[in-house]
């Protein structure tokens, strides 16, 4: 008398067969939590890593050596690091005899002593 529930599945084989069955809704929730607690989670985060160098050292540790040694998680993270600065791209650099020349401009224009 075998019926479905004959071969009781474990609980660790539910979670997992449920996180693959929902893993669009499981992301989104994950999402809208983050985004309403952004601030605690930096904050516990910033807090974690004062108490804890000693792990956080050796977790960027373990992240160069597979760096280095992995050329697919290389490439996925060289990936992931594209897909942030399209995202978020980076202010122009202004060349540093540009910006003073545009500070002695600005400097001029704005003087009293200039304009007598």
């Amino acid at each position: 008398m075998e019926n479905e529930f004959s071969e009781k599945k474990t609980n660790g084989t539910y979670i997992k067969e449920y996180r693959e069955k929902n893993k669009g809704k499981l992301r989104e929730q994950r999402k809208k939590y983050y985004d309403k607690n952004k601030e605690a989670i930096s904050k516990y985060i910033k807090k974690w890593r004062g108490e804890n160098p000693d792990k956080v050292k050796k977790y960027y540790e373990r992240q160069k050596e597979r760096y280095k040694n992995d050329p697919e998680f290389r490439k996925r993270q060289q990936e992931a690091y594209k897909r942030w600065l399209e995202k978020n791209p980076r202010p122009k650099k202004v060349k540093e005899s540009e910006a003073k020349s545009e500070d002695s401009n600005v400097a001029t224009v704005a003087s009293p002593s200039s304009q007598g």
